[in-house]
């Protein structure tokens, strides 16, 4: 009960404060209707109570204040005025609520995507695809419905404070038969609860594991189809399909459950309490009238709230969950300490630079210069630290030891989201979004014309092939750009990274998958780049030594050997 109230009042960009006081000012008004039922059903019998209720006098009382006459005209007018301000108070918080459930799923999806992209570049090694595109779609949208639950389960909350507030005014010892009933129905449903709570998480997470296998199958999905690889994956979707089957039983079984367990039990409790109220109390008639309508209503709302409340408890857990990523995206924010503005004009150096996954060195002592407006390239086999060293220019990882200069400024004094704005960027792992040429390109920025797309495909070699489709820029590039050939999807990467005219380009193993020709119609292009951008390419094909102003031969973490064609 307590997580379902921290929902309500910790969801960001709501005002619980303002909910809460529509709802107490509703149950205010609740209770003045109520209590003029006392006096109007005592004026139709013909003869007042002798001994009136608290909640009797209470009504005489404001009546008394405000100058009305404790007549039948009259009560009859405060009863129904009464429940239409209730009406319009309650409607105005839950109508708030209905506006608040779409800011607060907006505003974690909004921070969720922020933080995901601002974060280290190490946290991204150890998260999971699915898991975050399952808390964007599917945990965001049963969150914002944990936060309506939340609000309805406060709203019964205080309608049910209200009802039992009434009853003690009526009658003490009614009021408590009113508690025990409710207490007594609380706790004799309660574990059904914790196993629609378990029922909740089990299926958050068997979800996002199904998300991140449908993924993952995506990724792979032509291996799997060419080697026939399919049943193993089939029986990893069963699984997954089968844990979250159970829990959506389990959970069907738990509402079904509370639902007819309450019906028999307020059945016998309301029995028995009518019982002990007529015989043993002694209650007068118009006031047991009205203590049936009250008592009636407790049990009925604390019925649903022990609905609304299992209800929140199968959803929490997708808050929570999103909570938890929310938490661990803000912690792994990358720092930027750095303040000056980046320009590279004259040249990169590294000097003396080591680095180091955990106890692992990857790059030792490492001595080099990269000329502005020049290719440089990086040679040597897989896994001697070529894309470390690129990485540690970027930014992305920080070195152990020495420094990484930009223009003679160590990189730990530039504004690194300035300087990575001016790199573009085309790395081994080639992926197009499914989406249009266009969008590949401009990557959803809207300062960039089609102009300036076609520009870069030029650059790129790519704009002859472009014009020849059919829907041109608006062509679909497929999933992961599987509609287009491997050389077409190297342009498309190469374009990318030149549309932003970054003063440098950096070429990881760019072509590595491709035949021998059309790695040098790449090459060709790459050549003609220099002299307006500075070129760092990362190969271990042979092929890119005839284009280098710079040849870098990096094996096992260290520069073996330095041949340099053009003096900057």
């Amino acid at each position: 009960m307590i997580a379902i109230f921290r929902i309500f009042f910790g969801a960001k960009r709501t005002r619980p404060a303002l909910v809460l006081f529509c709802l107490v000012l509703a149950g205010a008004f609740e209770i003045v209707s109520i209590g003029a039922l006392l006096p109007l059903l005592g004026q139709l019998g013909g003869k007042p109570s002798g001994n009136p209720s608290e909640l009797d006098l209470l009504v005489t009382q404001i009546l008394e204040i405000f100058g009305l006459a404790n007549d039948f005209d009259t009560l009859v007018l405060v009863i129904v005025g009464a429940m239409v301000i209730k009406g319009v108070m309650a409607f105005s918080a839950l109508g708030y609520v209905s506006y608040a459930i779409a800011d607060v799923v907006s505003a974690m999806r909004s921070q969720l995507v922020r933080q995901f992209l601002d974060a280290r570049w190490s946290y991204y090694a150890d998260q999971r695809v699915g898991r975050i595109a399952n808390a964007l779609s599917n945990d965001a949208t049963r969150a914002g419905s944990a936060y309506q639950r939340a609000a309805r389960f406060v709203a019964y909350f205080v309608q049910a404070i209200v009802y039992v507030s009434a009853a003690i005014l009526i009658s003490r010892e009614l009021a408590l038969l009113a508690a025990v009933v409710g207490i007594v129905l609380l706790f004799a449903t309660s574990w059904l609860v914790k196993i629609s709570r378990n029922a909740g998480f089990r299926q958050t997470d068997s979800t996002s594991d199904l998300t991140t296998l449908v993924a993952d199958t995506m990724n792979n999905i032509k291996p799997l189809k060419t080697m026939e690889r399919q049943a193993p994956f089939v029986a990893l979707f069963a699984d997954s399909i089968k844990t979250l089957r159970g829990s959506l039983i389990r959970q069907g079984l738990a509402t079904y459950g509370r639902h007819y367990a309450h019906y028999i039990l307020m059945a016998l409790l309301i029995g028995i309490t009518l019982y002990i109220a007529t015989k043993h109390l002694k209650i007068p008639l118009s006031e047991l009238v009205v203590s049936g309508v009250v008592f009636f209503q407790v049990t009925s709302i604390i019925s649903k709230l022990q609905a609304t409340l299992q209800d929140a408890a199968q959803l929490e857990s997708a808050f929570w969950r999103l909570d938890e990523l929310l938490q661990s995206t803000a912690e792994a924010k990358e720092v930027n300490p750095g303040t000056r503005v980046a320009n590279l004009s004259k040249s990169i150096e590294f000097q003396n630079v080591s680095f180091s996954h955990g106890d692992k060195p990857i790059v030792r002592d490492i001595n080099l210069e990269f000329p502005a407006h020049q290719i440089s390239v990086l040679q040597g086999p897989s896994g001697a630290g070529k894309t470390t060293l690129i990485d540690l220019l970027i930014g992305l990882h920080k070195a152990n030891s020495g420094t990484v200069l930009l223009d003679g400024i160590p990189l730990d004094e530039i504004d690194i989201k300035d300087w990575r704005k001016k790199i573009g960027y085309v790395p081994q792992e080639l992926s197009l979004f499914h989406n249009t040429i266009r969008e590949n390109i401009t990557l959803g920025d809207k300062s960039l014309s089609d102009e300036d797309v076609m520009r870069a495909l030029a650059h790129a070699g790519g704009d002859e092939f472009v014009s020849k489709l059919p829907d041109g820029l608006g062509t679909v590039a497929g999933e992961l750009g599987a509609k287009l050939s491997g050389g077409q999807r190297q342009r498309i990467a190469l374009a990318r990274a030149l549309v932003t005219r970054p003063q440098l380009i950096i070429l990881d193993e760019v072509t590595s998958a491709l035949d021998p020709e059309t790695e040098a119609e790449i090459v060709s292009s790459i050549r003609s780049l220099s002299g307006e951008f500075t070129v760092i390419a990362v190969t271990h094909r042979p092929a890119w030594t005839k284009i280098a102003d710079r040849l870098y031969k990096v094996e096992a973490g260290r520069v073996l050997d330095t041949t340099i064609k053009n003096q900057c």
